[in-house]
Order: structure tokens, then sequence, then C-alpha cells
């Protein structure tokens, strides 16, 4: 995936005693700077950007990362200005910028757990994603994964109402009718709150939208980090983080005290958040990885994608922040047969395996063809298959079970929960073994065991829609 690649520069000269500093030049690569939280005296953003010279309104400071959980900056820079950062005790990383792109669709055809309780309810129209999520067994391999005539079902009537989700993504068509309102861009890296791609939209739906969607009352917030062709760079990405937990910690502060008889109703409608990013690198990124420890330690849930190099997951990031490996929720893909799909990465840096074959989900209506009404049109859809379809059924399970007030607030809990609700739905090992496609993984679960009467978290029926459209169909 082609990534573009703007790099403007900055020549930091050494300060020799009182030696004048001379004028920054152009010229050099961007990196991540990323302060130490825990030295015994961190300094501000701002104080190590003036050892080299620099402010934080330089037109190549490309971004400023200044959040509770970390701070640093993204710039264009010199080797000297890299040695000089590279001889502060106080700066704890120092990283190139690296291309990102989201998980890229595989191509096809479009067209602690609680005691039992038999109480759950039900949604037909479904996709099979939804289904199986909430079923101990395979939806099977006779079926058509196209069908929108599955039942999806849960305990928990509230479906993620009051979570927020956020989508590190491509962005958001927020007018998609099965976001009903509930959608906002928030953050974009180039100031186009809009996605051109397609693959963010695809994502939130099955996140967070009606019909379609596993957390179907939750709040979605669009950050858009990667561009119209699903490419971008780290220091977007990480900028896109900071954004995130700005967001969580002004929403947490306005949530009242329980006993407040003065709270609105709005904020007290806030649970917690859930970071979800289906994209990977071609190698471990430190930069990404500490900014994603740095959400967890904030408060945050983070989903992350598995990638689809059919490869060791722990070879890319965000993916190599999950499993025994870090704090994520790392999600590898499965067929509608519950075998692991072809391309999904595996190993220990993979937590859970959810449907990611033929998922049909929300999509920007075409551009070019078409009539203007079709252009127009905010009820399209479209079947992918990737990790990255896998990673938002795992995130809406994550806001859905937000309505769990103690699994909300703690994201390792709510991690080693998503990992005992998971079902093995096909003889095998588990989640972490195996390299091929045949052995079997372990399948996320919502807690409900629909087709054996059991539901796990026994905390209504939603209207199912209609009227979609298949992109090409």
């Amino acid at each position: 995936m082609k990534s573009r690649i703007v790099l403007t520069s900055i020549f930091c000269a050494s300060r020799i005693l009182a030696a004048p500093i001379q004028a920054h030049q152009s010229g050099g690569v961007e990196h991540i700077v990323i302060i130490d939280m825990s030295h015994p005296q961190p300094p501000l953003v701002h104080e190590v950007l003036e050892r080299l010279a620099l402010t934080t309104t330089h037109p190549d400071i490309r971004h400023i990362y200044n959040n509770s959980a970390f701070q640093g900056f993204a710039a264009s820079m010199k080797s000297h200005c890299l040695d000089l950062l590279a001889n502060m005790s106080d700066v704890s990383l120092v990283e190139k910028a690296t291309s990102i792109s989201r998980a890229a669709p595989i191509p096809i055809s479009v067209g602690p757990r609680q005691q039992p309780s038999l109480t759950y309810q039900t949604r037909p129209n479904a996709p099979w994603g939804l289904q199986q999520i909430s079923t101990s067994t395979s939806v099977g391999g006779n079926s058509n994964a196209k069908a929108m005539d599955y039942t999806y079902s849960f305990a928990n009537g509230n479906l993620g109402q009051g979570a927020d989700i956020y989508i590190v993504d491509t962005g958001i068509l927020t007018q998609h009718s099965v976001f009903g309102g509930r959608a906002k861009m928030l953050w974009s890296f180039d100031g186009n709150m809009t996605d051109s791609d397609g693959h963010g939209t695809h994502v939130a739906g099955t996140a967070g939208g009606a019909v379609l969607g596993v957390a179907s009352n939750a709040n979605i917030f669009g950050i858009k980090a990667l561009d119209a062709d699903g490419g971008g760079w780290s220091s977007n990405v990480i900028a896109g983080i900071d954004t995130v937990i700005q967001t969580h910690d002004a929403r947490r502060r306005q949530t009242p005290e329980p006993n407040n008889s003065n709270s609105s109703s709005s904020s007290s409608s806030f649970v917690g958040s859930v970071m979800s990013m289906s994209l990977a690198s071609s190698s471990p990124v430190i930069a990404i990885n500490t900014a994603i420890t740095a959400a967890v330690v904030a408060g945050i849930h983070v989903v992350v994608a598995a990638g689809n190099d059919a490869t060791d997951a722990c070879t890319s990031s965000p993916a190599s922040a999950g499993g025994t490996q870090g704090p994520a929720i790392a999600v590898g893909s499965i067929g509608i047969t519950a075998q692991r799909s072809t391309f999904s990465n595996y190993g220990t840096c993979v937590d859970i395996y959810a449907p990611g074959e033929n998922v049909i989900s929300a999509w920007p209506p075409p551009q070019v063809g078409g009539s203007q009404s079709e252009r127009q049109a905010v009820n399209f859809v479209n079947a992918l298959s990737g990790t990255s379809m896998a990673t938002p059924h795992v995130t809406g399970i994550v806001a859905y079970a937000m309505g769990n007030a103690t699994l909300a607030g703690d994201p390792g809990l709510m991690k080693e929960w998503v990992r005992m609700m998971g079902v093995q739905v096909r003889g095998g090992t588990g989640s972490g073994s195996g390299s091929g496609s045949s052995g079997g993984v372990v399948v996320a679960n919502n807690g409900v065991r629909a087709d054996s009467g059991e539901g796990i978290l026994g905390f209504e029926k939603i209207a199912a829609g209609g009227g979609f459209r298949m992109v090409g169909g």
C-alpha cells in the first residue's frame, strides 16, 4: 500500500559554550520523540524543543503529543538533533516515523465468568458474524456468508449505551443510516473529515452500527489517521491516540459521582472508552506500542488487528502490543466454518479470533458512475474480508460488556474476560497455536450461548432494519 510522504526538515546546530545557535535549514527525516514521564523531573514538550532551538509552532513540527498518559512530538530532524536527543536522560524514545496501512481487506467478490442466565434477546436479519459471536458452535459451512438472515443474541439490552468507540482508521461516513446520529468525526491528520476509502466506515458499522453492528447503541468517534489509499505514518497514528486520550479524559471528568443528584443525564451516560485499530505496519513500531500502553494506563480499552500476512502477529504493530506481549486485545480472523482464515496472522500476540471473512457492513456510496441519488445515498453496504473486519466484532463486544462497571473500569480485566468468554468451536489447542488455517481457535463470544440456551451476562429487542444496497449489485 503506497503512502504519501511529504517531509520537511530541520538543521540542529550544536551549542558549544556560548556560541550562537544557527538557523534551521531544510533536510532531515521525520522522527517521533516520547518524553520519559517516569523521570524525576520530566520536561515539558516545549522545553525539549528549546534544547533543539525549536518552538511548537515551527513548520517542521509535525505533531505535538500532550495528554495525561504520554507527551512528546514528531518532527523532521537531521542527525545532529538525533544525537542531542540520544543524550537526554529525560527522553525515553526517539524513533523514525514508519509507514502504516489499514490491515488491507482481502479481495473478494462484492455483491471473570458469571453464573449462566437463560434470559437473552435476539435480533433477526443480522450478518453471520453477529450470530457467530453469540453462539457456541460454528454457523456452518453450507451457509451463505453474504446473506442477512442470521440471528444476533444478546443479554445486555443496553448494547453499548454510554460507551465511546474510537475508530482509528480512514475516517467515517457519519451520515450513513446505520449510525443514526451516533457517529462523529473527531480528528483528521489532514483536516478532511471524510472517509474517501470506505475502510473506516465498514469497521465502524461492525463495531456499532444498527442492524449490522455489535454495540448498536454506542457512541462512535472517527479518528482519521490514514489517507484515501489506506496508508499513512506512525506519527499520525500516535497523534490520533493522543486525541483519543485527551477526549477520554475530558469525558471522564464530565462524568459526575454516582450520588451527585445535580448530574445531567448526558454526562452520566458515559461508561468508558474503547479504541479500535484495524491497521498494520511491516515491522514492530515501538512508538505506537508505547502509545497504546499509555492509553490503557489512562483507562482506555484497546482492540487491534492481528494482520493479514499469515505469519506471526508479533512481527508488526499494533498487533505486537497484544496477546502475552502487551495490554491490547489482538484479534485474528475466522471464516464461517470457524477455522482460522488462511490470511490471518497468529501466535502469542493474538488474544482471540472473530469473524473476518465476507463481513457485510456500512460503505460509502459510489462516487463514479450511477445516478446522482445513488452517489448521495447513505444505505450502501459492502462485504470485505480481513483481520480489519474481525477486530470491530471484538471492539463491539468490549463496548457491550461495559454495561458491567467493573469491566468498564479495568482494561486488564476486560482483556481477561474477552479471552475467558471465548469459545473453541472447532477442535484444536487454542488462539495462540499453530501456523496454518486448519487448527482450532478460540472465537470471541459476547457471553451468550444462544444455541445451548445459555446467557452468561444476565443483564430488549431492537427492531431490525432493511433497505440496504450492496455495492456493485
